[in-house]
């Protein structure tokens, strides 16, 4: 009975534990994942749209104040009782700058016939999206400031006085300040210089709505609601004042989101990396005290030409694009929407989108995976010296070092197809690119990962592009890049390793794998092995028919240590068993714990007094106290059975304790106890 009381009081501290890193964010980790943007989906309890976690929605300015002071919120509160009815967070968002009402422009007639003040129209060339905003408002003037703050107070009001349980499905409210959500006040040049707007006027612009939607969305009485801005990257000079102000002005309880860039709309795009070290940091197993998601979209790109190369190939490296820089939500618009939906592969990797996205911090993650990727990216001067490849300066527009590179991978299938879209930016590449390039600027380098990683990939494999030749409609979405064994250099082993978080508190329960590969060639063979109580142990042998099919293998481990005392630091590996350099896609770990009974509460000693480790059949232990005092160790296995009772006399400072036990390889708890303080923890033998 004690043994079972023990048990439920660790499972409720867990639980709370659990509870106050899932409160501690600004979105839900349980809502990251897909969101419907285009509303395509009606019936959110069909089977297919299980992924979809949340809805968007956005009004044009122009809309809903058609008539000056008359505000119609309805398409908005449709939206609002959609996500109520079918229990889902809800984004929204209201375009203004050039969705801003007509009656604000000289020239228009008077709304109701009153004079009032009025902007000029501002009018652009060279502009793409011209048909759509003929002209621009005066975003400097102070009449159309003065409509904007009133129309934002007016959308505050609306959203914050909805009923409660549909005030509850408001995830967030996205900031714009210019164009749609592209923060920029104009698409084109400006006609008339009188209305241009220099950098640093529309930055002080941009902090001024700031302010305002802090005001009439945080710094409120009650329901308050939580902002998303974009354009606020620490990295990028031009966004880090966006970046200071929103980490400094907005609440901390209250948090905020990031406009999660355009990286889910593509791979090896130009920027990848830079974004990813910027923010990742904030959004994945985060350590410092900044409360954040991320949100992006996608648009129009999955019809243009890039993309249509091969649609499932396209969507499925979009979708890690963005996992791979830590975007919380993914928000398909309908044409997106409806190939994942309607079309099994495109099902499965949104499924895996939203599954991934969940993973935020290592210690509670249900899935870690390791998808292999080689990103030849041009600005590594480490990996490429200039030296070796052009003998030529390392810069963006430097077309022959791209092509020197991919010529150095080429037996891998590496190569250049449009040299023109490479040296230029993501929305270029995105939009006008016609083929696919293996080496970019700044793009991702390696493996796409989290809390699951393989060790020194590039030292004991080898990174594969186009893997079956040719990129066409119909290739395989597994087909971009891979990695194999390459045994003419000894390349035979892959070493993988947890995050050392994952299994902070509990040891694994059971491990649930899936590898994809290649089954290239009849008669090959390859093993996945791992560390278990009795030894090494074969955890999968496979045995190909040599049919070229992309194949998975599924198998689960239930007595896996994992403490990284393999070769590298590593707790599994992959084997070739042969001769043959087998291809694989990747490896997902299913994850679930054993919780372990270690100490929670004020009463504890700090873990760096306390440190036990196993030498053979030795149990050892470090002991730091500032007193003489007595103590006591107890080792206990984990269906609680003591193994060992010890008291001990500490003399204050360093001490050291040493036992021989005759006991089995396993998982065991260290207990201290001394001056009514204690500590526990997990002791591999």
């Amino acid at each position: 009975m004690k043994k079972l009381t023990f048990k439920y009081c660790i499972f409720f501290v867990l639980m709370v534990s659990s509870l106050k890193t899932i409160q501690a964010q600004s979105l839900p980790i349980s809502s990251y994942g897909v969101w419907d943007r285009g509303g395509k989906i009606t019936d959110f309890s069909k089977s297919n749209v299980d992924f979809v976690m949340g809805i968007e929605a956005s009004a044009k300015w122009e809309d809903i104040e058609h008539v000056k002071g008359t505000f119609n919120f309805s398409s908005l509160q449709t939206e609002i009782d959609k996500a109520y009815t079918n229990n889902k967070p809800i984004r929204l968002s209201v375009e203004v700058g050039p969705d801003a009402p007509l009656w604000m422009y000289k020239g228009e007639p008077y709304s109701g016939g009153i004079t009032y003040p009025q902007v000029e129209k501002v009018t652009t060339s060279g502009g793409n999206d011209k048909p759509f905003w003929p002209f621009y408002p005066e975003y400097l003037s102070q009449t159309y400031q003065d409509y904007l703050w009133i129309f934002l107070s007016k959308f505050s009001d609306f959203l914050r006085n909805q009923p409660q349980r549909k005030f509850s499905k408001i995830a967030f409210v996205q900031v714009k300040t210019g164009c749609t959500g592209d923060e920029v006040p104009f698409k084109g040049n400006v006609d008339n210089n009188l209305y241009d707007i220099s950098n640093k006027d529309w930055y002080d612009f941009r902090l001024t709505v700031f302010g305002k939607y802090k005001q009439y969305f945080n710094d409120v009485p009650n329901n308050p609601i939580v902002l998303s801005f974009n354009n606020i990257d620490p990295s990028d000079p031009n966004e880090v004042y966006a970046w200071d102000w929103i980490t400094t002005q907005i609440d901390t309880k209250i948090g905020f989101g990031i406009k999660g860039g355009a990286f889910n709309r593509g791979h090896h795009l130009s920027g990848e990396q830079s974004y990813k070290e910027s923010l990742h940091q904030y959004l994945v197993n985060p350590k410092l005290p900044i409360k954040t998601f991320s949100a992006s979209e996608m648009d129009g790109t999955t019809q243009d030409t890039y993309f249509q190369i091969c649609e499932d190939m396209s969507y499925y490296w979009a979708a890690l694009g963005g996992i791979n820089v830590g975007l919380s939500t993914n928000n398909l618009n309908a044409v997106a929407m409806d190939y994942a939906i309607n079309n099994p592969i495109g099902t499965d990797t949104f499924r895996m989108f939203t599954r991934y996205a969940q993973q935020v911090y290592a210690a509670t993650a249900t899935t870690a995976f390791s998808i292999f990727h080689d990103g030849l990216n041009s600005a590594d001067t480490a990996r490429f010296p200039e030296k070796d490849f052009g003998n030529t300066k390392a810069t963006m527009d430097n077309t022959d070092r791209y092509v020197k590179i991919c010529q150095a991978y080429a037996s891998r299938g590496a190569r250049m197809d449009d040299l023109a879209a490479v040296v230029q930016g993501q929305v270029y590449q995105r939009a006008r690119q016609t083929g696919l390039n293996d080496a970019g600027w700044n793009i991702a380098e390696g493996n796409i990962e989290r809390f699951f990683t393989q060790i020194n990939p590039n030292d004991t494999s080898i990174g594969l592009f186009r893997v079956r030749g040719t990129i066409t409609a119909s290739s395989s979405k597994y087909d971009r890049f891979a990695r194999s064994f390459e045994n003419s250099s000894g390349k035979n082993t892959m070493y993988f390793k947890f995050d050392p978080e994952v299994f902070t508190n509990s040891i694994p329960k059971s491990l649930q794998f899936k590898i994809i590969w290649l089954d290239k060639t009849k008669g090959s063979t390859w093993a996945f092995k791992y560390k278990s109580p009795q030894g090494i142990k074969e955890a999968k042998q496979v045995t190909g028919i040599g049919d070229n099919n992309w194949k998975e293998e599924t198998f689960t481990i239930t007595d896996a240590i994992v403490d990284q005392s393999g070769d590298y630091g590593s707790d599994f590996t992959l084997v070739n068993t042969d001769t043959v350099d087998d291809i694989f896609n990747g490896i997902e770990v299913g994850i679930e714990r054993t919780t372990l009974p270690l100490s929670v509460g004020s009463n504890t000693i700090h873990p760096a007094d306390f440190i036990s480790f196993f030498k053979q059949n030795e149990f050892k232990a470090n002991i730091n106290f500032n007193t003489n005092s007595k103590a006591n160790i107890k080792l206990f296995n984990l269906n609680g059975s003591l193994m060992m009772s010890e008291d001990v006399i500490l003399k204050a400072g360093n001490n050291f304790f040493s036992k021989t036990l005759s006991i089995s390889s396993g998982v065991y708890i260290a207990v201290l106890k001394l001056e009514g303080k204690s500590i526990s923890q997990k002791v591999i033998k």
